[in-house]
């Protein structure tokens, strides 16, 4: 198995552990490796490069005897610099024709200006789609949508194309969502727009989230995709996105709110008989119940649709055991509720509830189980 040349070797993972090239959340990767002189020196590879949701391959030639000698590749997609003279490529791809092996930045600087390039090709190739060539030049509207936040793709290569994709970075501002970290910094929003069709009109939109953000935000499987509507252009499509996210936040960011002022109040009125709560989230808490001197643990689930979800209700109770460290639990069903209560009100209710009926039932429900 070869193994990378030690001048290469620098270069390449300068490139492998670069999370920023282009738009999309994911990295290069490094997909086999190969000698060109006949050792365990291995000065070739092929690298897989994100563009578009869609993986370039390009393969990098070295030669282990010349470090100084810049790198050649082949691309996957041959319409690609067929057509470029040197004083062209030396302009667009600087990094290639003053060549510094001594810089571990030398290869990702020349990826990073190859795959502009690549990009510039794409855009002279939507000159022949007259819909495409449309939709990109409408799209290109600073402040809303920026050149370098926008990467399209034709497909397949070197043929008459069936597919564009656009893929889109959106400018949502998440600043005020709760528990961000600092790996929140990176957190990217993409639409991923696919155009087929003999004109170009079907049309399949798809939103990406970063893994963090996406974890915000419940995942795509709680967001419902506007319809993307066949006459519809795409720059008002990606705005009305960039606002159902907005929205998306902003409920969010309420919902946290309510939930911490409902257990803000539940610790104020009950403060003594209170367990554990989140203190993180604020999705639950629990609280010791005295009920004619029976106890009982409430376990109260604030869901993340709070108030508009009702909090789930469950009894624990603390002498009866169904099986081995199992307690004998109850979900309480029919509790009193109304989302537009005042968080006094809520708990107020739910413990009258309790005292009135709820808590009567577990008790008897709980020595008959275990009886």
């Amino acid at each position: 198995m070869c193994v990378i040349d030690s001048y290469i070797q620098p270069l390449l993972n300068r490139v492998l552990f670069t999370d920023k090239l282009g738009i999309s959340c994911t990295t290069i990767e490094l997909d086999s490796i190969s000698s060109s002189c006949g050792e365990e020196r291995g000065d070739r590879f092929k690298l897989s490069i994100p563009y578009a949701r869609q993986n370039l391959t390009w393969n990098v030639f070295f030669d282990s005897q010349c470090p100084e000698m810049g790198p050649d590749f082949i691309f996957n997609d041959s319409t690609f610099l067929t057509d470029m003279d040197v004083d062209t490529l030396s302009a667009k791809v600087p990094s290639l024709a003053k060549w510094n092996h001594t810089d571990e930045n030398a290869l990702l600087n020349v990826l990073v200006e190859l795959l502009s390039c690549y990009k510039q090709h794409q855009i002279q190739l939507l000159e022949k789609q007259i819909r495409l060539q449309f939709e990109y030049n409408t799209l290109m509207r600073p402040p809303e949508v920026n050149p370098e936040d926008v990467e399209m793709i034709l497909l397949p290569f070197n043929s008459k194309p069936t597919e564009a994709r656009f893929l889109i970075r959106l400018s949502v501002d998440v600043s005020q969502l709760p528990n961000r970290t600092c790996k929140s910094k990176n957190d990217t929003a993409m639409l991923l727009v696919t155009f087929s069709g003999a004109d170009w009109d079907r049309i399949t939109p798809q939103l990406h989230f970063s893994k963090s953000l996406k974890e915000i935000l419940g995942g795509t499987g709680g967001l419902h995709l506007p319809h993307f509507p066949p006459r519809q252009i795409l720059i008002n499509y990606v705005l009305d996105i960039k606002k159902y996210i907005a929205e998306r936040v902003n409920s969010i960011v309420q919902s946290f709110e309510k939930r911490r002022d409902y257990l803000a109040t539940f610790i104020a009125l009950k403060r003594e008989s209170c367990i554990e709560y989140d203190t993180l989230n604020y999705t639950y808490i629990s609280s010791l119940v005295n009920l004619d001197n029976f106890h009982f643990v409430l376990y109260i689930q604030i869901p993340s649709g709070f108030p508009l979800e009702q909090p789930i209700v469950q009894f624990i109770s603390v002498y009866h055991i169904i099986s081995r460290n199992v307690p004998y639990t109850e979900v309480v069903e029919n509790c009193h509720y109304n989302p537009k209560w005042t968080p006094c009100r809520m708990i107020e209710e739910l413990y009258a509830f309790i005292l009135r009926k709820a808590g009567i039932l577990f008790k008897l429900n709980s020595i008959k189980s275990c009886s």
